[in-house]
């Protein structure tokens, strides 16, 4: 894959703003462990995720499916962006700053705390759904749930954070029936703990069938 330009290289904020408010760099002064399991790194940067919102070309509209969706930091993004969200959390830990941040937001943004490959997204999701997700930082692991959540036939698009190799793996995989685009690139220091290794932001959608 070519690679991309860092969305971590945002222009730094102009003097005399208050950043945002970094709930990663709180999560780590409050001591809690990062899940290794879950391939777990959360978002601090708010810019990265408005510039997230931006590459993912969301259709008016439609609802969005945010797969771990962590602390909530693109998860506030995209509902305060006014579109429609449900998002998916299997840390359970991670229930308070999720509705903390997306509170606000009432009917429009839904949270489920599970694994998604126990959720029924048919009950849940709308016909030409988005999905919009920085996946979990364990290659093999990331492949694994883009293809699960694209055997949804109401998902049509995607743009996930997931890393180089699960994405070289997903491109490489003619059975998923998927397409798959890089179109930036992220810093690693964008996330704590910081990610181990290279990250791609790719665009997913299906490959469409041969007209005869």
């Amino acid at each position: 894959m070519q690679h991309s330009p860092l969305l971590g290289t945002a222009p730094a904020p102009l003097l005399g703003t208050a950043p945002a408010p970094l709930l990663a760099d709180d999560f780590a002064a409050s001591g809690l462990p990062v899940r290794a399991d879950l391939g777990q790194h959360f978002l601090r940067s708010p810019e990265s995720a408005r510039r997230l919102l931006d590459r993912a070309e969301i259709p008016s509209g439609a609802q969005v499916l945010e797969v771990g969706a962590g602390l909530g930091t693109l998860s506030a993004t995209i509902a305060g962006a006014g579109y429609r969200i449900w998002a998916v959390e299997k840390d359970a830990r991670l229930r308070r700053p999720l509705e903390k941040q997306l509170g606000e937001f009432g009917d429009s943004a839904r949270i489920t705390i599970a694994d998604v490959r126990r959720v029924d997204l048919t009950q849940g999701l709308e016909a030409g759904s988005t999905l919009v997700s920085i996946m979990p930082f364990a290659p093999e692991l990331a492949a694994a749930l883009v293809r699960h959540v694209f055997g949804s036939p109401l998902l049509v698009r995607g743009l996930v954070v997931m890393p180089s190799l699960g994405a070289e793996q997903l491109a490489d995989d003619p059975a998923s029936g998927l397409r798959v685009e890089e179109v930036d690139g992220i810093a690693r220091a964008d996330f704590y703990p910081p990610a181990p290794t290279v990250l791609r932001v790719v665009v997913v959608e299906r490959n469409l069938p041969c007209l005869k």
